[in-house]
């Protein structure tokens, strides 16, 4: 699936789909942990931050990250990229913590991404990567009298890159396609500011106290 079938994809499920009028009122903006393999070549871990403009059901994200070899941390890879993320499917539910609703939500992301390092700079690693990815969203509120929005997100991506022939494939025999895919899994957080109509949806549920001997309940 190429980026331009994603975009025409999010394009028929942002419009077809049911969208709020009132939703994020500015960007949700977070971070996340990562655990990556790269091919064969090396496992990473890092950091990454992130900021995600939604209209409906469509978003777009501007994304850093800092990635380090965990054989050797001095091997350091600095990223920039963007995303299209859809959100095609979200559900209220009730959350196991508090009397309030929260959203479930899964997203299809497309993601291009520009790297910096070391390894780039001898052409070991591609300097650009693109592919796909899909995340799952626990979306809540703050206070009641709030419309602060914060949500944890779970995701995996898978990013190749279709032009690159690393150095080190050339000097060994490993297929080409391991060397080229890298494999991404995050977990994250993000805060934003709501519209006040989409922000009632996690307001508290009002519960009521029942006496029932010398036992008090509430619901």
């Amino acid at each position: 699936m190429t980026l331009r079938t994603l975009a025409c994809l999010a394009i028929v499920l942002g419009f077809g789909g049911s969208v709020w009028a009132d939703g994020e009122r500015t960007p949700m903006i977070g971070g996340s942990l990562l655990t990556a393999r790269d091919g064969n070549r090396a496992e990473l871990v890092g950091v990454a931050v992130e900021a995600t403009w939604w209209w409906g059901r469509i978003g777009v994200a501007a994304e850093g990250a800092q990635r380090a070899d965990v054989a050797d941390v001095s091997v350091r890879t600095g990223v920039l990229g963007a995303s299209l993320r859809v959100l095609v499917a979200d559900q209220l539910m009730p959350s196991l913590l508090e009397p309030r609703d929260v959203d479930l939500g899964l997203e299809l992301h497309g993601v291009v991404e520009r790297a910096w390092s070391s390894r780039v700079n001898t052409g070991d690693d591609p300097a650009i990567r693109y592919g796909l990815g899909l995340a799952a969203r626990l979306r809540g509120g703050g206070d009641d009298d709030s419309a602060l929005l914060a949500e944890s997100r779970l995701f995996v991506r898978v990013l190749w890159s279709g032009s690159h022939e690393s150095q080190v494939v050339a000097r060994t025999d490993a297929p080409v396609s391991d060397r080229e895919v890298l494999v991404i899994v995050g977990l994250g957080a993000a805060w934003g500011v709501g519209e006040r109509q989409y922000a009632d949806r996690f307001k508290t549920h009002p519960t009521e106290t029942v006496d029932w001997g010398q036992i008090t309940i509430e619901r």
